[in-house]
């Protein structure tokens, strides 16, 4: 019976190891979906507020063409003055180029102000892009660890597979069913250890008169709780028998 509950101890940790391979690949999958959309909301965010920039520039050259216009037209009136022969000439002039004082005026208040904004929304762009690359960077640091884990795992994973296959050939049909009968209802964890004198699995308490059993190894006990195999790994293996499924 020893011997047998080994085996479920030796197949469980195959099995966790090539359902961690399984998970890892999951999760660089979802990771990088989920990277591509958030970067994708970023460049979006950052192509919204490029526009408005772009906007806020043409404003600019909008107003400075209407700011030459008026300067220019300053100019005029100014050399018209040279000419005037007659007193209502003069109002008349002197009346433009007071419109055109106050235009100028608000054109060149209307300009500072876009020209501040201009240059805190591009200060706001370039901060922004620059978040967005320190992130795009972390993002891809963390792919590249993870799928560096993930070959690692790979290489590992057709030896192991082959273990795997190997020992479950050996073991009788029926405690290989039982295993997988609770595999398969316990999200592939069928063997539990147990530490402290309960389940390491569900954490519920192993009766005292169960608990001997585990510890004697000489019949196979199942969690009330949970209905895994128990198995008390200290005693069954040693430090020298533990499965090598590292990475």
């Amino acid at each position: 019976m020893k011997d047998l509950l080994a085996m479920l101890v030796e197949l469980q940790q195959f099995d966790d190891a090539l359902r961690d391979t399984r998970a890892l690949q999951q999760r660089i999958e979802t990771l990088s979906t989920e990277n591509a959309s958030s970067l994708e909301l970023f460049d979006q965010m950052l192509a919204e507020r490029g526009s408005r920039i772009d906007d806020v520039r043409a404003f600019i050259a909008e107003k400075t063409d209407e700011l030459t216009r008026t300067e220019e037209a300053t100019r005029r009136s100014r050399a018209r003055m040279g000419a005037i022969s007659s007193q209502r000439e003069l109002s008349a002039v002197n009346k433009e180029l007071d419109i055109q004082r106050r235009m100028n005026h608000a054109l060149t208040g209307e300009l500072t102000k876009l020209r501040e904004e201009l240059a805190e929304a591009e200060a706001d762009h370039a901060k922004k892009q620059a978040e967005r690359d320190t992130i795009a960077e972390q993002m891809k640091a963390l792919e590249t660890e993870l799928r560096a884990q993930l070959e690692t795992k790979l290489a590992s994973g057709s030896d192991i597979q082959g273990r795997r296959d190997a020992l479950r050939a050996t073991m009788p049909a029926r405690e290989r069913g039982r295993y997988d009968r609770v595999a398969k209802a316990r999200n592939g964890k069928a063997v539990a250890d147990v530490l402290d004198g309960c389940c390491a699995a569900c954490k519920m308490q192993v009766p005292p008169h169960q608990l001997q059993k585990v510890m004697r190894a000489t019949s196979m006990e199942m969690c009330q709780s949970c209905q895994r195999m128990l198995v008390w790994f200290d005693g069954i293996l040693g430090t020298d028998d533990v499965v090598d499924v590292s990475e």
